[in-house]
């Protein structure tokens, strides 16, 4: 699974958070959360959401996935669950020289790989004031 966006831990769980008019909320697929205080995504009975203060949080932080081929690091941009392809993308021009890759705009490259071919890394960047904390 390539997970990208914004994550919190909560009572000792992750959760993917989003806000609205600078309110935070979790969001869950877990059904057995409504125990928690979450409630169903309007109306819906697949996804359910719980306002949080900030102070509550365990952490906050922003996941941004990649890899790394022959030595050079790849933005993960996509994954089509059709074909189970993942879409590779660098800058780096001197990638392009040691890796098959494929013109991608005007400055970039790209290559289109089977998920189980890549190892699937992730750099975890702190949010919403937990910046600063020590590890």
């Amino acid at each position: 699974m390539i997970r990208r966006g914004r994550f919190a831990r909560w009572k000792g769980n992750e959760y993917e958070i989003s806000s609205r008019n600078r309110q935070i909320y979790l969001t869950t697929t877990d059904a057995a959360d409504l125990d928690n205080g979450f409630s169903p995504i309007g109306g819906s009975h697949l996804s359910f959401v719980r306002p949080v203060d900030m102070r509550e949080l365990d952490d906050a932080y922003e996941i941004v996935p990649y890899a790394i081929l022959k030595g050079h690091r790849f933005a993960i941009e996509g994954a089509d669950s059709r074909t189970g392809l993942v879409k590779l993308v660098t800058h780096n021009p001197f990638a392009a020289k040691k890796v098959a890759v494929l013109p991608y705009g005007s400055d970039a490259y790209m290559i289109e790989l089977p998920l189980s071919d890549i190892v699937v890394e992730e750099d975890r960047i702190p949010i919403l004031g937990f910046e600063n904390r020590l590890a």
